[in-house]
């Protein structure tokens, strides 16, 4: 009986190896817009089905099949209409499939305004689309966009800008019922390190990449009440929620790594994400010369960066994957590293972090 026993068990087992490797693996998963055409590109080993909706969580079996047994890893969606933005399931036939969306939203007046979703974490999740959201300044908004924000069911806006940044462009939110969340802070730390950095006669565009990727030292420390009751607010299930700073690359940039270093994506991945602002926005367009009129550059927080030779201002206005991993080399350092820092700076412990993961993950 024994023998038989123990047969069974390896038979069981060999079938188990065997499904898991007919199950077909799917990765590397993109969607991009090109105007009215999304194009989705996948890795697999198998074929699968690429499936559609307009809800982020929406179960396979709710959502519209619009490619059957596909094996080129590729597909294009045309005569997508240009305010609304799908979600996308590439579902093998044995094994899980994937879910993917174009990661900027369409927005007319949006600064940086994306989505975090669809990133995996270590323990072989994914964090949910449609969930947690990250910005710039929200003050060129149109009707148009907030009617496309109110499908999202935003609950929580969480603005890091100082009173000058929401005073010079106020944000009028217009999509909902909202937890509007600000702070009562001057801007001072940074700008003024950066302005003293430049009265340096021998100035090199090294020199100002090296002190901007020194602010973020300060970004950390001087934001911790920020993004401690951001984490407060997503443990409390205050989602979906959108956070935003003035570019949305910085202040919002270090929270988003923050967020997704929490919830287990790997770090390489968080950087990815970080350095993605310089190619969703314009920024040399947005502050520099060109970008601002005689008053603005006399009038914004952000007028001086008008005024540098353009080669100084290029190291500000980049996310530059240096910036970010100094940024995680400084927490190391300073607090024994992200998941450290997140539990006694930020005071998540296990029970909230949890909270927040599963709120988060699929």
């Amino acid at each position: 009986m024994r023998a038989f026993i123990v047969a069974t068990a390896a038979v069981s087992l060999t079938s188990a190896v065997l499904a898991m490797t007919d199950a077909t693996v799917v990765t590397n998963a993109e969607a991009l817009r090109n105007s009215t055409a999304i194009s989705l590109t996948w890795k697999s080993t198998g074929p699968v089905n690429v499936l559609m909706s307009l809800k982020p969580d929406a179960t396979p079996d709710q959502m519209t099949l619009i490619s059957e047994n596909d094996t080129d890893g590729k597909h294009t969606v045309t005569d997508v209409d240009t305010k609304t933005r799908p979600y996308f399931y590439i579902k093998p036939q044995s094994g899980d499939g994937t879910r993917v969306a174009v990661r900027l939203l369409p927005l007319e007046g949006g600064r940086n305004f994306r989505d975090m979703g669809g990133y995996p974490t270590e323990d072989g999740r994914h964090v949910k689309w449609g969930h947690v959201f990250r910005s710039g300044m929200m003050a060129d908004l149109t009707d148009a966009d907030y009617d496309y924000l109110s499908g999202l069911g935003i609950q929580t806006v969480c603005d890091f800008r100082a009173n000058e940044e929401r005073a010079d462009e106020p944000t009028e939110w217009a999509a909902g019922d909202i937890d509007y969340v600000t702070w009562d802070y001057a801007m001072v730390t940074g700008s003024e390190d950066l302005r003293t950095m430049f009265q340096d006669p021998e100035l090199t565009p090294a020199k100002v990449k090296a002190g901007m990727a020194k602010t973020y030292f300060g970004i950390i420390e001087d934001h911790k009440h920020q993004y401690k009751e951001m984490f407060h607010r997503l443990a409390e299930g205050e989602i979906p929620l959108a956070f935003n700073c003035s570019a949305g690359k910085d202040r919002a940039g270090t929270g988003a790594a923050l967020i997704l270093s929490a919830l287990g994506v790997p770090r390489d991945l968080v950087v990815e994400d970080y350095a993605l602002s310089e190619k969703m926005v314009d920024y040399e367009a947005a502050f520099g010369a060109g970008g601002m009129s005689e008053e603005e550059i006399e009038n914004s927080p952000y007028g001086f960066l008008a005024k540098l030779p353009a080669e100084m201002r290029a190291p500000l206005l980049r996310s530059d994957p240096d910036y970010i991993r100094g940024t995680f080399a400084y927490l190391d350092e300073t607090y024994g590293g992200v998941d450290a820092f997140i539990r006694d700076e930020l005071d998540i412990d296990d029970i909230e972090l949890a909270k927040i993961r599963s709120s988060l993950l699929e």
